[in-house]
């Protein structure tokens, strides 16, 4: 005697559907556990105290600066453009694996031209070695010069071998007065 094949049921249908689904999302669940090495601890703008001012040829000011008592003073997606003010996000390493690993933080940015260069850049990199688990990084903006306070989307990155694995974008705005 042989079995008559029944037709799937509303549950079989739903199951398939949900397995589909899962497998369509695996490469997307993937890229979102890498993100998971870095948490975002906060965003916006800080209040810091300056320290020194060093050469950085790798930045279109040819100057970085050096930074200290960094704490937010307002969360924010969006801020003003002022002489002096830094915004950004601060992360801790949250993946081990990280550590003894260079990061690299990247802003990508309106255009900016240096008048004393001419150079333009959109992209702003420096690299930051990890030296242990839970270390807290800032990857931060500060506007030292008026050229620079460029309205736009700043979108600061954290990347690992080429690949982003956090990112924080922040809209800036130009005051009219």
């Amino acid at each position: 005697m042989t079995a008559k094949r029944q037709p799937p049921g509303p549950a079989m249908r739903a199951l398939a559907a949900l397995a589909l689904l899962l497998l369509a999302a695996a490469p997307a669940l993937a890229g979102d556990g890498d993100r998971q090495r870095i948490a975002i601890l906060d965003y916006g703008i800080y209040q810091h105290r300056v320290d020194r001012v060093e050469p950085e040829p790798r930045h279109v000011s040819r100057e970085r600066v050096i930074v200290s008592g960094v704490a937010l003073l307002r969360q924010a997606d969006e801020i003003d453009a002022q002489p002096g003010r830094m915004f950004g996000f601060q992360f801790r390493v949250a993946d081990p694996a990280l550590v003894g690993q260079t990061l690299t933080l990247r802003r990508i940015v309106p255009p900016l031209t240096n008048p004393a260069t001419g150079e333009t850049a959109t992209t702003i990199e420096r690299d930051v070695a990890i030296a242990q688990a839970g270390q807290i990084v800032l990857n931060a903006y500060r506007f030292d010069h008026g050229w620079e306070m460029a309205e736009g989307l700043w979108r600061f990155q954290v990347l690992f071998r080429g690949e982003v694995i956090a990112e924080k974008a922040i809209k800036v705005v130009v005051p009219m007065n």
